[in-house]
C-alpha cells in the first residue's frame, strides 16, 4: 500500500523536515500531510510559514497539504487549553487518519515538534485508526544538536539524530471504525465492552472456557490450558484457530500467530 507521511505542527517545525529526510531513505510516500491547529490565530503562524516554504523549496515534487483541525462545528482550534479543546483536537485528529486509512493507505505519523499534550492526544487517535502496518515516530537527539532554524541535518550530524518508532498498541477495533463525530473516552471504553461481549457470544462453550482462562493469565501456555480442561494441547491449538477466525471481524492484527494471540488476550481484557 502507498505510504502517506503526518506530522503534527508546533512550534518546532524543524522536527518534521528532519524526520522526514530520515525516513525517506527506508519509505517512499506519496504525500506530507500536516494536521495543524488554527494557522492565521494560534501560536503557529509563523512556523506553518516557515515549513511551507521550505517543504516548497526542497520536495517541489511532494504534494503537500494542509488539515486545520477544527471543533466538531467548524470552528477554528486555537490551542490545548481545556476539556473541550482537548477532546476536539482528539477527534479531529482521529478524523484525518481515519479518513485516509479507510483509502487503504500505509499511515506515517510523526508527533515530535508540538506540545507534549497534543502529542499525546495525537498518540492515543493513532491508536484507534492504526493497523499493524502503520507507525508512529518521534525525533530523537542530544539537545544541541536541533537548532532553530535547521531543517535538514547536516552530514555529519546524522548519527547524533535518531527517527526512532514508538510501540503502539495497533487498534482493538476495526482501525478507523468509529465516527469522529461520536468519539469520545467514555464512548469508546462502551463500545469496545460491547465488541467483547458480541465476540463472546460467538464462541462455543469449549472456546469460551479457553477465552476465560487467557483473560485471567496472559502469560498462559497452551499446554497449562490444555491441563486444565483435561484436554489434548492441539485441541486448544485447534478452538484457538478458530477463535482467531472469529475475532477478525473485530481487530485487526495482522498475519502472525503470535500477533493473534496477543490481539485475542489484549481484547478479552478490556474493561478487566
Amino acid at each position: 500500500m502507498p505510504n502517506l507521511f503526518f506530522a503534527t505542527l508546533g512550534q518546532r517545525p524543524e522536527a518534521i523536515t528532519i524526520a522526514y529526510d530520515r525516513l525517506c531513505e527506508r519509505y517512499t510516500f506519496e504525500q506530507m500531510i500536516i494536521l495543524a491547529t488554527d494557522r492565521r490565530e494560534s501560536g503557529i503562524a509563523d512556523a506553518a510559514a516557515a515549513l511551507e516554504r521550505v517543504c516548497r523549496r526542497d520536495y517541489p515534487d511532494l504534494p503537500l497539504l494542509w488539515r486545520d483541525l477544527t471543533f466538531d462545528d467548524d470552528l477554528p482550534l486555537l490551542d490545548i487549553h481545556d476539556a473541550s479543546s482537548a477532546l476536539a483536537y482528539y477527534r479531529a485528529v482521529y478524523g484525518a487518519l481515519a479518513e485516509w486509512k479507510q483509502e487503504r493507505y500505509t499511515l506515517h505519523m510523526l508527533i515530535s515538534g508540538g506540545r507534549k499534550a497534543m502529542s499525546v492526544y495525537a498518540t492515543l487517535a493513532a491508536g484507534l485508526v492504526f493497523g499493524t502496518s502503520d507507525h508512529l515516530w518521534t525525533v530523537l537527539s542530544a539537545p544541541p544538536v536541533l537548532k532553530p532554524g535547521m531543517f535538514h541535518i547536516p552530514a555529519y550530524l546524522r548519527e547524533q539524530v535518531q527517527v526512532v518508532e514508538l510501540p503502539l498498541l495497533t487498534a482493538r477495533v476495526i482501525p478507523g471504525s468509529v465516527p469522529a463525530a461520536q468519539l469520545d473516552f467514555d464512548l469508546v471504553m462502551r463500545q469496545r465492552t460491547q465488541a467483547r461481549d458480541k465476540f463472546l457470544t460467538l464462541l462455543t462453550d469449549s472456546e469460551r472456557a479457553i477465552a476465560q482462562i487467557l483473560a485471567q493469565d496472559r502469560y498462559v501456555l497452551n499446554q497449562q490450558v490444555a491441563d486444565t480442561l483435561h484436554v489434548s494441547r492441539r485441541t486448544v491449538e485447534s478452538h484457538l484457530l478458530n477463535m482467531y477466525t472469529k475475532l477478525a471481524s473485530f481487530v485487526d492484527f495482522g498475519d502472525q500467530i503470535q500477533n493473534k494471540r496477543q490481539a485475542l488476550i489484549d481484547f478479552l481484557r478490556e474493561g478487566l
